[in-house]
């Protein structure tokens, strides 16, 4: 990609609020691309670790007000919702804007009512892990992983392009999703599977787990690696993505009430007729 806007690097100063696994990435790999990192923190271990390890040069306390700031917000969903009006002073003085969320429509509707919507674009890499925390950060996170970047009304083709500019720097590819459809496609595709996953955790701490433990398979391990995920976040995207995902729940539990229908009647034939359609749909996304 052409670089039109981070092409002089010493004339940007990147500001990313919130150094855990994404924000520590995002730093890390802006830092060994030789652009000046700043960070906004609360773990002052954390931030003090990322500063002798030189991924950053200091805080907010370091702008310098000569150089564009480009601002990365790398925060739980609701924790910037409820911390929007803190970091205004920073949202004004920025060239460009953007955030790292699963959920799109409260903080799209926060951008509309401060009059940002020019400068602060939706993004969200598609790049987690369940090992959450700036100390299971890795500057390679987003290479070859997809972006989706949604515009809305009253975005600047600048801020477009600085957008596609920065996930580039990181190694990541881009792709244009509306913001109500991202809610509803990630609310099937990332929020409900975490939530089976936390389900069968759930149910498998009611049993007797010492009985169990010694008995588990790669298929359960894989199935329930999510479960290890952050509470914290998970609650607030379920909280935030929760009409969608009220939706996708009631659909699965229809399909696993249609499987419980076919063992109740001691149906084979149908039981194995649906589960061959469901694995030639499995076999299909592969591709």
């Amino acid at each position: 990609m052409k670089k039109t806007f981070l092409k002089n690097k010493k004339n940007i100063q990147f500001l990313i609020i919130g150094l855990g696994l994404i924000g520590g990435s995002v730093a890390k790999r802006l830092s060994k691309n030789g652009f000046e990192v700043l960070a906004i923190e609360k773990s002052k271990s954390h931030l003090n670790y990322a500063k002798k390890s030189k991924i950053i040069i200091g805080s907010s306390e370091k702008i310098d007000s000569t150089k564009k700031l480009f601002v990365i917000v790398a925060l739980p969903p609701k924790v910037i919702i409820n911390n929007f009006d803190k970091y205004l002073d920073f949202f004004h003085k920025a060239d460009f804007i953007t955030d790292c969320t699963s959920v799109k429509k409260s903080l799209l509707n926060k951008i509309k009512k401060n009059k940002l919507e020019s400068k602060f674009i939706l993004s969200h890499p598609i790049a987690g892990s369940e090992k959450s925390g700036f100390l299971n950060s890795n500057q390679d996170l987003f290479t070859d992983k997809i972006t989706t970047i949604s515009k809305h009304e009253g975005l600047s083709i600048p801020t477009l392009q600085k957008c596609k500019e920065f996930w580039f720097e990181l190694g990541s590819k881009t792709h244009n999703l509306d913001p109500k459809l991202h809610d509803k496609i990630f609310s099937l595709t990332s929020h409900l599977p975490h939530v089976v996953a936390f389900s069968l955790i759930s149910l498998f701490s009611k049993r007797n787990t010492s009985e169990y433990k010694k008995f588990i398979g790669g298929g359960l391990k894989d199935f329930t690696r999510i479960a290890e995920s952050d509470p914290v976040m998970w609650e607030n995207i379920f909280s935030l993505n929760k009409n969608n995902l009220l939706k996708d729940i009631n659909e699965i539990e229809k399909e696993i009430n249609k499987i419980k229908t076919f063992i109740l009647q001691d149906n084979g034939r149908k039981l194995k007729e649906h589960l061959k359609k469901i694995k030639k749909t499995k076999e299909s996304l592969n591709r």
